[in-house]
């Protein structure tokens, strides 16, 4: 399509086949034009004419058709129009459209007149043409205002966005619309995602939007263009409607300047973020930036989203442009931008909303803070600070109770007055668990380690909640951080130990206030206790039979104590579930400040289930006077908003912990309730339809298919992956199972060869034992014969030593009576004398004298000493390689068979020096022996 002159005041399409025109009977009948159009298309030839046609931009024009030459061949008013149609899609008629026009002509000759109903048909070179050229038609047959006074038009826009995320893989993507409720998108973190905005003309002539330059995003509302990101573009097309222009871009939240919009939010907090995109329309000077705002709330990468119903996100635009006549170029026909204003834009204005600063406000990352009373957002659940101050006294005074405590098996009495102050923080986790009677559970500690590693049907619903449970503490604010990871467990463990409860959302909340004062374990026989102990698990069972009690319970009490706002309750429609049900289920840990949370549980432990309803008519009574002021909506707001920031001080929970004490209830009432309540079920069961309880009974049975219907499809997710894991971890099993039976089979041969080998080395080793225990015996009897020589030569040497003492001394006895006689007498003596002198070396040379004897005798026991030491040598020896052998067999039955054969070597290289040792000691002694 060519547009030219001045399409101001009318829109001009060349290159257009006039088909021809014929007679209509009925100019309204759309399936009669159709018809003619298709003959006239197939019929189409040498008379077909290329022409331009004018169409005017308001109701009083002319439609003129102008052969190539400039030649005027028809024209008529457009109010004599009646009816356009362009060809169906699905028929090679889609890029014809015809137009159906009235005129009168003139009959006989009295000049009568006749009314005569034409189908004018035409051919477009593309589909889009034809679209463009009736919306041309329609926009003129709209515009009465013929004024020519101001020369500025208004053109109305609307913009639709929509976010897509890549549910698959980066290889083989999956792009799935994330929804999206009263204009917020439920988005998921660390996905790819696509931007789609279809830009629509609703009002105005059609201006041609050339292309889209641009795509940009950032976080937060009310920005300057400085601070928008680019965006990658993917898509820049007019679509099939020619009125709508489509940009499509592509959004990696990954990166640094998007994560705010790449954090998960939490529960009941909202991100602000802001789409613009930029477009060169070719009636105007100058390009246009169209900007929308949204919100949107960031889950878990993981989070899965049910099917609801869609709606779109869409922003109206009002664009001014104003006529240029540039008298030095006239054929400049221009529009000039005058100014672009959305609703937002328009609502911003009266409320007096500026821009923002050029750095992004803070509540994109968190809501507002608690001293912000004027707050519309709830109080993040884990808000507030918890006071750690206590009096020196009373904490002497608790740690006195707890030594008693453990001592003895009874409640102390003191307890309940002091719990009315609340219990020491520094103490709470020691003391609850004496309170709920946790304390040496070893058989509840051995059970959560071993659900630890067991499958969890509830792990996705868990994964979910845990995001969402305290994200204002620090403790499990992180993803994946060490207090997420506990309340997982805990979570898990609990699901798979009750099986009849399972897991239902608000046990989250209470297993992480025990988290905050202890350890897992013992946090998860606390929870155990609690559940059943107190009936905590009642509420939660199939059909919470039992919470409807408690809300009965409760209304009644509201009437018989707060009748005024039970009354003002009534009358707006506010029922004690909407209101009470997170009171029963989470005992109050949900919405209100960690303070009032941990009193209240203090309380609780003390005091049992009758604890809810002293604080829930306690928190009635002080919101009595809001509440009376307040209508339906308001009154739910103030529930959810403004009642848990009234007690965001210590001593404003104090002061209702107190006033719920002093509710003087009559508990026996509760059990009158309670069997009126039973009484009224009954009753409706008996007087109910049959028909009508059927009904109930199948529409509970069809919700109930319907969850197990949920749940059986994320359960065959699983089961597929869990097969796709399995399947995977088998094939590396049977891999490594194959290694291990060939490395099996190669050492059982290096086994068996060791063995064998082995039988081998003790058959030579029982053979050398023998011949050293062989060789032992004959050494022991050498031993044994000497011993026996040694003691026959000292009888011998002691006789003969006696018989030469004996012969000594007569001798000596004989010379001396020799000797006194002789010399007496002098001729003999001098003979005697030369006699013994000449005798003396004669007889000492020839026969040995009596020393003589001695000195040999002494020589050879010298000699049998040291027999008798070599002899002690050799039998210590003999000993020592006994004990050398007796240790060698027990190292040759203990050695491994990998170093037998090592070790046998040394051990026979011993035994053959032991056997050579021996045989020197028996040389030497044979040696000496005479």
């Amino acid at each position: 399509m060519e547009q030219f002159g001045d399409f101001t005041e009318v829109t001009q399409f060349t290159n257009v086949q006039y088909l021809g025109c014929s007679q209509l009977v009925n100019n309204d009948n759309d399936n009669e034009m159709k018809a003619l159009m298709k003959v006239l298309d197939e019929q189409k030839g040498a008379q077909t004419v290329n022409v331009t046609l004018v169409v005017p931009h308001n109701i009083s024009g002319t439609v003129k058709l102008i052969d190539s030459q400039g030649k005027v061949l028809s024209s008529f008013s457009l109010v004599n129009i009646r009816f356009c149609i362009r060809g169906e899609s699905t028929t090679s008629q889609n890029n014809c459209f015809g137009i159906s026009f009235t005129h009168k002509i003139n009959v006989g000759d009295n000049n009568s007149s006749d009314i005569l109903h034409q189908c004018h048909v035409f051919r477009t070179s593309k589909a889009e043409t034809a679209a463009k050229a009736l919306y041309c038609f329609s926009y003129a047959f709209s515009n009465k205002n013929v004024s020519a006074v101001s020369n500025r038009m208004e053109f109305l826009f609307e913009s639709i966005l929509e976010i897509r995320e890549n549910d698959g893989t980066a290889d083989k993507p999956i792009w799935k619309l994330c929804p999206q409720h009263n204009g917020v998108f439920k988005v998921r973190r660390d996905r790819e995602k696509k931007i789609v905005v279809q830009l629509k003309q609703i009002e105005g002539f059609l201006l041609n939007i050339k292309k889209c330059f641009g795509m940009l995003l950032a976080a937060g509302r009310n920005l300057r263009h400085s601070d928008l990101q680019l965006l990658e573009m993917q898509r820049n097309e007019t679509g099939t409607d020619s009125a709508v222009f489509l940009i499509e871009a592509n959004w990696d939240p990954r990166v640094h300047m998007f994560e705010v919009l790449n954090t998960e939010t939490p529960r009941d907090t909202r991100v602000f973020m802001t789409v613009a995109i930029d477009v060169i329309v070719t009636e105007i000077s100058e390009p246009i930036r169209f900007s929308m705002e949204a919100m949107s709330r960031v889950f878990h990468e993981h989070e899965r989203f049910y099917k609801t119903p869609q709606t779109v996100v869409s922003e109206e635009f009002t664009l001014v442009l104003e006529k240029n006549f540039d008298q030095a170029d006239p054929n400049d026909r221009k529009l000039t931008f005058i100014s672009l204003e959305s609703d937002s834009d328009r609502k911003r204005s009266k409320q007096n909303l500026g821009k923002s600063p050029s750095r992004m406000p803070t509540q994109l990352l968190h809501p507002t803070g608690d001293d912000e009373s004027d707050c519309d957002e709830p109080l993040l659940s884990g808000s507030g600070k918890v006071s750690q101050e206590c009096k020196e006294e009373h904490l002497e005074m608790w740690n006195s109770l707890i030594e008693n405590w453990d001592q003895q098996s009874d409640r102390p009495e003191k307890i309940s007055e002091l719990v009315l102050d609340g219990i020491p923080d520094k103490l709470r986790g020691q003391v609850w668990q004496l309170l709920a009677n946790a304390i040496d559970q070893p058989d509840l500690v051995e059970k959560y380690h071993n659900f630890l590693n067991q499958p969890c049907p509830s792990e996705q619903v868990i994964m979910r909640d845990i995001h969402r449970t305290f994200p204002a503490h620090d403790y499990f604010k992180e993803s994946g951080g060490k207090g997420q990871e506990s309340l997982y467990k805990i979570s898990k463990v609990y699901s798979l130990y009750d099986e009849e409860v399972s897991y239902c959302q608000g046990l989250s909340f209470l297993a992480a206030s025990l988290l905050l004062h202890m350890p897992e374990e013992q946090a998860f026989c606390t929870l155990v206790k609690i559940m059943f102990n107190y009936g905590l698990r009642d509420l939660f069972k199939l059909g919470f039979d039992n919470l409807h009690l408690r809300f009965f319970q409760l209304t009644a009490l509201l009437k018989d104590y707060i009748p005024e706002l039970s009354h003002h309750l009534d009358h707006i429609g506010i029922e004690t579930h909407m209101y009470a049900s997170q009171w029963f289920l989470t005992l109050f840990t949900a919405k209100f400040p960690l303070q009032m949370v941990f009193f209240i549980l203090d309380l609780f432990l003390s005091q049992g289930m009758n604890t809810i309803f002293h604080i829930s008519l306690a928190l009635l009574h002080d919101a009595k006077t809001d509440l009376l002021q307040l209508d339906f909506e308001g009154t739910l707001k103030y529930f959810r908003v403004s009642l848990p920031r009234k007690y965001r001080t210590e001593a404003a929970t104090k002061q209702l912990i107190h006033k719920a004490v002093k509710y003087r209830l009559n508990h026996s009432k509760l059990e009158v309730y309670e069997k009126e309540y039973k009484r009224i079920k009954e009753q409706e069961r008996e007087n109910e339809d049959p028909v009508l309880r059927m009904e109930k009974e199948i529409g509970r049975h069809l919700a109930n298919t319907l969850r197990l219907e949920r749940e059986n499809d994320d359960l065959a997710h699983e089961l597929v992956t869990s097969k796709i894991e399995l399947r995977r971890k088998l094939d590396v099993a049977e891999d490594q199972i194959e290694t291990s039976a060939n490395a099996i089979e190669r050492l059982t041969r290096q086994n068996q060869d060791i063995l064998e080998e082995n039988k081998n080395l003790m058959r030579e080793y029982e053979q050398i034992k023998e011949m050293y225990r062989r060789d032992v015996l004959r050494l022991e009897e050498n031993g044994s014969r000497a011993e026996k020589l040694l003691a026959e030569y000292k009888k011998l040497f002691s006789e003969r030593s006696k018989r030469a003492e004996c012969e000594k001394e007569n001798f000596e006895v004989q010379k001396k009576a020799i000797v006194a006689r002789i010399s007496e007498c002098d001729k003999c003596w001098p003979s005697v004398c030369e006699w013994e002198k000449n005798r003396s070396p004669v007889h000492t040379a020839s026969t040995p004298t009596g020393l003589d004897l001695l000195t040999k005798l002494e020589e050879r026991e010298d000699h049998i000493k040291s027999l008798e030491i070599d002899l002690a040598q050799t039998k210590l020896s003999l000993v020592e390689a006994e004990c050398r052998n007796q240790d060698l067999t027990h190292q040759l039955m203990a050695q491994s068979e990998s170093d037998g054969k090592k070790w046998f070597k040394k051990t026979i290289t011993q035994l053959k020096e032991v056997g050579s040792s021996l045989k020197h000691h028996e040389r030497s002694n044979s040696s000496v022996t005479p």
